[in-house]
C-alpha cells in the first residue's frame, strides 16, 4: 500500500503532462512563460487529479474491482486453489488478472497516455497491496491450536509408538523399572544432552563457539522437533473442538504445517543428533496434503529420503562414541563431538541401555519402510545373513524364552492379570516386527531373481517366523481379545494395532508372491492367507466400532509446557479416524479390495456379501483424515471398483432378463411345430 501511495504523484505527473500536450497548454518556444503558465500548470494538475478520481470511481463502479478486503492470513480463506499450481504461481495470477481487468475498464475513461501509466504501474502496485506471506506465525495466533495437536501426538503416537519402546516390548533392552509406554521424545533428547553436553563441559575452553550460539543451536533442534509434531498431527485438525480452532480451516493448516516443516527438513539433516533423527521420522510419517501439486512435491525431500537420512544419523551418532570419523566431502574438526569419542568411563549402563533403545526405535523404522517400499534395509543385513545378525536372534530367543515362561498362562488363560496381557501384546508386537523383517528378506530374493535355493532358505526363515508367532502368541491372544472389554482404550489400541499389523504383512506377502507368480508358495501358504484375510477385516472392523478419547489437560512430558486453556475439553473418534500409522490402514484396505474383488469374480461371494465387504473398506477410508493425498487416491479407486462392478451385474441382469421372453418365444415355437 505504501508503495502505491509512492507511485500515486508520478502518475498524477504523468496524467498532467499527457493533459498539457493535448490541450496546448505547453508553453510555445519564446513565449512570456510568467503567471499565466504557472496558472496553466496549476489548472493542468487540478484537471488530472479530477480525471483521475473520476477513473477510480468509473472502475468502481464498472465491478472490476470489489470492495478493498482487509488482508487475512490464508488459513482463514475457503479453499479454492487449483491443485495444478503452486501458491505462489495461483497468488500472482489472482493478483494479475485482477489489476489487467482493472486497468481495461478504468482506460475506457482515461487519457491515452494516463491509460499506458496506469497499465505500466499496475504489476507494481498489485505486488505491494495484495502480497500475503506463505506461512503465517501460527505459533503467536493459534496457541490453543499447537497445544491440541500435541495433544494429540502424544494421545495417539507416543502412545502405540511408546508402547512398543517400552518396559515388555523393546527386545534389546532388559529394564524392569522403566515404563510401559516410553515416548521416544524422552530418551532421544536424553541421548543429546549426553553426548553433546558431556562434550561442551570437557572442550568449553578450546570451543569456538560461544554459549550462545550453542544454546541456539540447541533451541533449533527443539523447534523443528516441536514443529514436526504438530505438523504431523495436523491432519486430525478437524476433530479439534470448534471453538478452539479459531476459524482455520484444516486443509489449510495441515498444507502450511506441511510446506514449513518440509522447508526446516534440509537444516535438520545437518544437524545431526538424535531428536533430528526423531524429527526426520516423524516427517516421514506426515503424508502430502491434498492440494499440493506435483512440482512442489517434486520440489523439496520426500519421506523416503528423510527416513534414509535419519537412519544415516543413527548410525553416524552410534559409531562417533566408538571411534573417530573422516570425511572427504569437507573438513572434520577435532572439536566435533561426533569424532571425539567418549571416555569409557561416560559409557554407562543408563547410557547404552538408552541407545540401545533408541536403536530398536531406527529398527523398526528401517524394518517397516522395507516391507512396504521394497527396499533394503539400512541397518541390518538382508538376504545374505538377516539370521545372523545380533537383533534378530536377540529377538528370538526372547521370544523362546517368553514360550517357555508363559506355558501356564496357555494352560490357564483365565488367571492372566492385566499387566500379564499387556506383556502378551507386547512381546507379540516385537515378534511381529522380526516376522517383518523375514517378509522383507523373502521379497528381496523374489524381487532380484535369486537362486531358488536362497529363495527355499529365505522361504524357510519365513514360516519359521510364523510358526513362533502362531504357537507362542496366537492361543494368548484369543485370550486377550476375550479380555478386551475390560482393557482401558490404549491397551485396545495396541491390540488392534499389532492385529492388523501382522496380518496385514501376510498379505503384504501374497501380494509379492502372486506378482511373482510363485504358485508353489502360495499353495503352501492358503491357510494362512485366508487367517489372515479374516483377521484384517476383523481388526478393521474392530476399529471402525470402537472409540479413543482425547481430552485433558497437556501431558507430563510436553514440549510446550503449557496447559490447555479448558483441560476439560475432549474429542473422540474410532481408532480408525485416529490411527497413528493411517498408510497401513489404506494398505490394508487395498489389499483387501483385490481379495473381495477375486472372490467376487470367482463367484465365491455374492453380489450383497461384495457390496457389504466393500463398504465397510470404503467406510474405514471415510474414516480417515481426508487431506491426505493417499487416502483420497485409494478412497477413489475402491469406489470406482464397486461401482464398475455393480453396473457390470446390472448390465448382466438386464440382459438376462431380455434374453428371456425371446427363450419362452422359441420354445413356444418348438412345441406347436
Amino acid at each position: 500500500m505504501l508503495a502505491a501511495i509512492r507511485d500515486w504523484p508520478v502518475m498524477l505527473l504523468g496524467l498532467a503532462r499527457g493533459l498539457g500536450s493535448r490541450t496546448g497548454r505547453a508553453p510555445a518556444p519564446g513565449a512570456d512563460v510568467g503567471s499565466d503558465h504557472v496558472l496553466s500548470r496549476y489548472e493542468a494538475r487540478r484537471e488530472a487529479h479530477l480525471q483521475f478520481y473520476q477513473w477510480m470511481n468509473n472502475a468502481k463502479r464498472s465491478g472490476a474491482r470489489g470492495p478493498r478486503k482487509t488482508r487475512t492470513p490464508p488459513l482463514t480463506t475457503e479453499s479454492s486453489e487449483q491443485s495444478s499450481l503452486s501458491p505462489e504461481h495461483r497468488q500472482r495470477d489472482t493478483e494479475n488478472d485482477t489489476w489487467v481487468s482493472l486497468s481495461e475498464s478504468a482506460s475506457q475513461g482515461a487519457p491515452d497516455h494516463a491509460r499506458s501509466l496506469s497499465t505500466e504501474s499496475s504489476n507494481l502496485v498489485a505486488a505491494s497491496t495484495s502480497y500475503v506471506p506463505l506461512t503465517p506465525p501460527f505459533e503467536c495466533t493459534t496457541t490453543s491450536v499447537g497445544d491440541w495437536l500435541e495433544r494429540i501426538y502424544e494421545s495417539c503416537f507416543d502412545n502405540v509408538f511408546g508402547f512398543w519402546m517400552g518396559r515388555h516390548a523393546c527386545a534389546l533392552v532388559v529394564d524392569p523399572g522403566c515404563s510401559i509406554i516410553l515416548p521416544p521424545s524422552g530418551y532421544f533428547s536424553e541421548l543429546d544432552e549426553s553426548i553433546f553436553g558431556d562434550w561442551e563441559a570437557r572442550n568449553q575452553p578450546c570451543s569456538d563457539q560461544a554459549p550462545s550460539q550453542k544454546q541456539q543451536r540447541w533451541d533449533q533442534i527443539d523447534q523443528s522437533l516441536k514443529h514436526a509434531k504438530r505438523s504431523f498431527a495436523a491432519r486430525w485438525f478437524h476433530l479439534v473442538p470448534q471453538a478452539e480452532r479459531a476459524g482455520i480451516l484444516p486443509e489449510h493448516i495441515v498444507r502450511e504445517f506441511w510446506r514449513k516443516s518440509r522447508r526446516d527438513m534440509l537444516k535438520v539433516v545437518n544437524r545431526v543428533s538424535y531428536r533430528s533423527a526423531l524429527t526426520l521420522f516423524l516427517f516421514s510419517l506426515t503424508p502430502v496434503p491434498v492440494g499440493i501439486s506435483e512440482e512442489e512435491e517434486m520440489d523439496g525431500l520426500s519421506g523416503q529420503l528423510c527416513v534414509q537420512a535419519a537412519l544415516q544419523q543413527i548410525q553416524r551418532l552410534r559409531e562417533g562414541q566408538r571411534s573417530c570419523q573422516f570425511s572427504g566431502s569437507m573438513v572434520v574438526q577435532a572439536s566435533d563431538p561426533l569424532t571425539s569419542p567418549t571416555a569409557s568411563s561416560r559409557l554407562s549402563d543408563s547410557f547404552l541401555r538408552t541407545e540401545a533403545r533408541a536403536y530398536w526405535a531406527a529398527l523398526t523404522f528401517d524394518t517397516s519402510s522395507s516391507l512396504t517400499l521394497n527396499l533394503r534395509s539400512t541397518l541390518t543385513s538382508g538376504l545374505h545373513g538377516a539370521e545372523m545378525e545380533s537383533c534378530w536372534r536377540t529377538l528370538r530367543m526372547g521370544a523362546g524364552s517368553f514360550h517357555t515362561r508363559t506355558e501356564e498362562w496357555r494352560r490357564n488363560p483365565f488367571t492372566m492379570t492385566e499387566d500379564e496381557v499387556l506383556q502378551v501384546i507386547a512381546a507379540a508386537a516385537a515378534t511381529k516386527l522380526y516376522v517383518w523383517k523375514m517378509i522383507s528378506v523373502l521379497k528381496e530374493a523374489l524381487r532380484e531373481g535369486s537362486e531358488d535355493e536362497k529363495v527355499l532358505r529365505a522361504w524357510t526363515s519365513f514360516t519359521e517366523a510364523i510358526e513362533i508367532f502362531r504357537v507362542t502368541f496366537r492361543p494368548l491372544l484369543n485370550d486377550c481379545e476375550r479380555r478386551l472389554p475390560f482393557l482401558g482404550q490404549v491397551e485396545k489400541l495396541n491390540w488392534y494395532e499389532l492385529m492388523l499389523h501382522y496380518y496385514m504383512g501376510i498379505l503384504i506377502l501374497v501380494d509379492a508372491l502372486e506378482a511373482a507368480e510363485r504358485d508353489d508358495l502360495l499353495s503352501q501358504l492358503s491357510e494362512t492367507q485366508l487367517e489372515a484375510e479374516h483377521e484384517v477385516f476383523s481388526a478393521l472392523k474392530f476399529g471402525l466400532d470402537s472409540q479413543y478419547t482425547v481430552g485433558g489437560s497437556h501431558q507430563a512430558g510436553s514440549t510446550t509446557g503449557t496447559q490447555n486453556s479448558n483441560p476439560d475439553q475432549t474429542t473422540t473418534a474410532s481408532f480408525i479416524a485416529l490411527d497413528p500409522y493411517p498408510h497401513h490402514v489404506v494398505a490394508a484396505a487395498q489389499l483387501m479390495g483385490k481379495v473381495v474383488s477375486r472372490q467376487y469374480r470367482q463367484g465365491k461371494v455374492k453380489l450383497e456379501a461384495y457390496k457389504y465387504l466393500n463398504g465397510t473398506l470404503l467406510k474405514c477410508l471415510a474414516e480417515l483424515p481426508q487431506t491426505s493425498k493417499s487416502v483420497q487416491a485409494a478412497r477413489q479407486n475402491l469406489q470406482n471398483a464397486l461401482t464398475g462392478l455393480e453396473n457390470a451385474s446390472s448390465q448382466s441382469a438386464t440382459a438376462g432378463s431380455l434374453q428371456w421372453p425371446l427363450q419362452s418365444l422359441l420354445l413356444r415355437a418348438k412345441t406347436e411345430r
